[in-house]
């Protein structure tokens, strides 16, 4: 037999082989998806969507689902993990819309073994109305400086027109955040909002500490749909005096170089209050300490240096800067390094 006769046999063998694979795994299966968004419409807050898609296998072999995966506010509660061939499975899935307002789109994945189409996409839409609404938003950001007045403002009102709201009390995650509140008459009402509504002011305490805020106000009211709206408040507190750096490192340094580091002192005072820096001393010989105005009463440079004749060894020692401001008049700051 020839060459090409031989290699004519062998390609007509594969094909019955292939084929005869075919019939006994009943061919391969085929997923179609009838409707691949479902809109929800207007949804109240705090409602949990329910929402069912059709799976529908148009395959000769049974469909396997290898994994349903949501996207963040989707819970998937179940699905059908096979499908025989000519039959519809379902994947359910809930949205929790308590986190969410306005036009929201979430998106779930699901895998399956078709090989034609392995990934398909599955998308819940909602327009997400709150009971309650904070205005302008749920959201405040401050800037502020220790010992002085921070007040921020925001107004609760309830999305139905035709209901009455009252608000119970405003709770703060952090003691140094206060709040007050007062019910807005006549033209102080938002429009197209309920009858009644309320403005909070947030204020901040002489015992808030210098740094960053990250707190939630709960704003408790009567509505058992609504019983409390977060608001989230980010802010940052400043010192009066403000240092830079807050500590002076000098490592590891040879004394007879005479090495210096350098401070910035900043009046943060908004109300125009001039302060000075009139004196710069450290409780350690092998160092000097001298002062030197940038701007007169609101900012200053202070340079440390080691002595050249400083005994070498561990320093642990601290600098001590006197100013005319009457709530800090004396401001601390450590000053380390290794002598050699």
């Amino acid at each position: 037999m020839r060459k090409t006769q031989k290699t004519t046999v062998a390609l007509a063998a594969m094909v019955i082989v292939a084929a005869t694979a075919f019939a006994q795994t009943g061919g391969s299966p085929s997923l179609v998806v009838p409707s691949k968004i479902i809109d929800a419409g207007v949804v109240s807050q705090g409602v949990m969507v329910d929402a069912v898609f059709d799976l529908v296998n148009e395959g000769d072999a049974t469909l396997v689902v290898k994994a349903v995966r949501p996207t963040c506010g989707c819970t998937v509660a179940d699905f059908d993990e096979e499908i025989a061939p000519g039959a519809t499975g379902h994947v359910a899935a809930k949205l929790d819309t308590k986190d969410f307002a306005g036009p929201i789109s979430k998106s779930i994945l699901v895998m399956t073994d078709d090989p034609q189409n392995p990934t398909v996409t599955l998308v819940i839409k909602a327009d997400i109305r709150p009971f309650i609404e904070i205005l302008p938003r749920p959201l405040i950001r401050f800037n502020a400086v220790l010992h002085e007045p921070m007040n921020q403002t925001f107004i609760v009102v309830g999305a139905d027109p035709e209901k009455d709201i009252s608000v119970r009390s405003v709770d703060s995650s952090v003691p140094f955040l206060t709040t007050s509140m007062r019910q807005l008459e006549g033209d102080e009402l938002v429009a197209g909002k309920s009858k009644t509504q309320y403005e909070v002011t947030l204020s901040l305490t002489d015992e808030a500490p210098v740094g960053p805020v990250n707190a939630v106000l709960s704003v408790n009211t009567n509505l058992k749909e609504a019983p409390t709206v977060p608001v989230k408040v980010y802010g940052v507190v400043r010192a009066l005096i403000h240092v830079t750096p807050s500590q002076i490192q000098f490592g590891s340094v040879e004394a007879k170089t005479r090495p210096g580091r350098n401070l910035i002192v900043v009046n943060n005072r908004t109300d125009g209050t001039a302060v000075e820096v009139t004196g710069a001393k450290i409780d350690d010989p092998a160092f000097n300490a001298q002062v030197t105005t940038i701007e007169e009463g609101r900012r200053y440079q202070v340079t440390v240096t080691v002595k050249p004749d400083a005994d070498p060894g561990s320093r642990d020692a601290t600098l001590t800067l006197t100013t005319t401001d009457k709530d800090f008049p004396t401001v601390t700051i450590p000053v380390r390094a290794n002598l050699r």
